[in-house]
């Protein structure tokens, strides 16, 4: 039995060998046709997709709108900004001028300070350029002043305590460099007060005396005040002086009126809270003429009082 059954397996593989078929050369070659197919068609889908993200991100070619860099501030020389502030506050009129100053960015000089007497004092401002300045006035005012405004005028108001204290005006530029803008101030000390301190001047004189003449007191605002007395008797005369605030004050005198000759000359030097009197006594026939006249530091800082007396001398 078993030789029968290895017999038939045998006859088998005689009929089936010659039909079976190992794979050659051509099986190969199909095979690498059909992966380079693939391979290609998938190179081909890569490919149009790099080109549709190139498309995607690739910056219109049409140009855009020119955005321009923003300018740079204008520079301006010490005389234009100067000029332009002068005109704006006035400062070339000694009605107007009152204490002033000018501060130009990049300067040195960002504060302007000086003692003044006591009272009320209106402060008047005004930028030329560009930016804004930050004002501090004494400590107590802060305000900001545009530069871009030419023309434009702010006030503000600070109170100077008795009998003297620092008049102080400090600007901070905001968006401007040396030489773009400049602050001007004018300080002007309120009316009520000025009256107040030519009465102190004139009782600080002592006017009401037996031989009193003539007198007569101003604020140093404008100026010098003169005085012609053309009525007088004949005898010696005592002019006398006092100045309540700073600087000092040339007293001038001389016999007769009109345009004559002041050949007498003194001065009076001006404190707010100890002030020294001076005087000049000459003789006089035909009347008699003198002036005081404060000097620049003096200037809407002082009180002046004047009193004419007969000398028993």
């Amino acid at each position: 039995m078993p030789d029968q059954i290895e017999k038939l397996f045998a006859d088998l593989r005689a009929d089936t060998l010659p039909t079976v078929r190992l794979p050659g050369t051509e099986p190969l070659r199909r095979a690498a046709r059909r992966r380079r197919a693939v391979i290609s068609s998938a190179t081909a889908v890569t490919v149009l997709g790099l080109a549709a993200l190139i498309a995607v991100i690739r910056p219109d070619s049409s140009p855009g709108p020119v955005v321009s860099p923003p300018s740079a501030a204008p520079t301006y020389d010490r005389t234009t900004l100067t000029a332009m502030v002068t005109e704006t506050l006035q400062l070339d009129d000694p009605q107007h001028a009152g204490l002033s100053g000018i501060i130009p960015v990049g300067s040195g000089l960002p504060e302007s300070q000086r003692p003044v007497l006591g009272g009320t004092y209106s402060i008047r401002m005004t930028c030329y350029g560009s930016g804004s300045m930050d004002v501090t006035v004494s400590d107590t005012v802060v305000q900001a002043v545009p530069c871009t405004t030419p023309g434009t005028v702010w006030t503000a108001s600070v109170v100077v305590p008795e009998p003297s204290g620092q008049l102080s005006v400090r600007a901070v530029p905001r968006g401007s460099g040396p030489g773009q803008a400049a602050l001007g101030y004018v300080a002007e000390l309120a009316q009520p007060d000025k009256t107040r301190w030519q009465e102190a001047a004139y009782d600080a004189l002592g006017s009401k005396t037996d031989s009193f003449a003539a007198g007569g007191s101003f604020f140093a605002s404008d100026g010098g005040e003169g005085y012609e007395h053309s009525d007088l008797t004949t005898g010696r005369y005592r002019v006398r002086a006092i100045c309540l605030g700073f600087g000092s004050v040339t007293l001038s005198a001389g016999p007769g009126t009109g345009d004559v000759p002041l050949a007498r000359k003194t001065t009076v030097h001006c404190s707010p809270d100890n002030p020294q009197p001076a005087s000049l006594t000459l003789s006089a026939a035909d009347g008699l003429t003198y002036l005081a006249e404060p000097d620049a530091d003096a200037g809407h800082r002082a009180a002046v009082a004047t009193v004419l007396d007969r000398s028993s001398g």
